[in-house]
């Protein structure tokens, strides 16, 4: 494996945790691609541990969506597809503006005016790395302000595994966040407004919006791919 990784220099809770992170950062930052078998042996070795925390931190990222199996080659790093894509925001469509609506009624002044910063925050932001951390934080605080719990953590769960799509759609859309921005007004709009129904459907139509810019780029790769 040819990933330049890195021994950890960090104090985490666990090994486990250190060694899931440092791969998930890369992953997502695009320094291990998409197809990569990650040995075990060999990520114990540049992280100096031993094969067990490789193992946990293996069945987390594989549990987030970000490492499959393959017969014959063991761990490998997540490739996208269209059909993967389609089923994640199938459920996410019917999932996120069902929160969105009953974050509508119980946003606060202080919770308002936090979605309103991080909103303008993007609005400032030329790097889209730094956008879509913004954009993951504009999300989670209205579906934690839901105050359904279990709805949230399978919200996060279908999130997490929609990871590696971020990365095409940065890759592949460099003006997503232009494109992203007024969708983001209109659902904050209709949240300071207490509208429940119209901020379910500014978010549904968001979401639908998202899904067909990462499928065009997905569609547009497989195609330079097979020439």
């Amino acid at each position: 494996m040819s990933s330049g990784l890195q021994p950890l220099g960090l104090t985490p809770t666990t090994r486990a945790e250190a060694v899931a992170d440092d791969l998930r950062r890369q992953i997502l930052g695009g320094q291990i691609p998409p197809g990569t078998a990650l040995r075990q042996n060999d990520v114990a070795a540049a992280f100096s541990v031993s094969p067990t925390p490789v193992r946990e931190a293996f069945a987390r990222l594989q549990r987030e969506g970000l490492i499959t199996y393959e017969p014959h080659r063991g761990a490998v790093v997540f490739i996208p597809s269209v059909e993967d894509l389609r089923e994640n925001y199938e459920i996410r469509i019917a999932l996120e503006p069902l929160a969105t609506r009953a974050a509508a009624t119980r946003l606060g002044a202080d919770g308002l005016a936090e979605l309103r910063g991080l909103v303008d925050e993007m609005g400032r932001t030329g790097d889209p790395s730094a956008y879509f951390a913004l954009n993951q934080r504009f999300h989670d605080r209205i579906y934690a302000a839901a105050e359904r719990p279990n709805m949230a953590k399978l919200i996060a769960e279908l999130r997490d595994a929609s990871a590696a799509y971020v990365r095409i759609l940065i890759d592949g859309t460099p003006s997503s966040p232009a494109i992203a921005q007024p969708e983001h007004e209109a659902i904050l709009a209709a949240l300071e407004a207490r509208a429940p129904a119209r901020a379910a459907k500014a978010m549904a139509e968001h979401l639908r919006h998202n899904e067909s810019l990462m499928e065009a780029s997905l569609s547009a790769g497989a195609r330079g791919t097979t020439g």
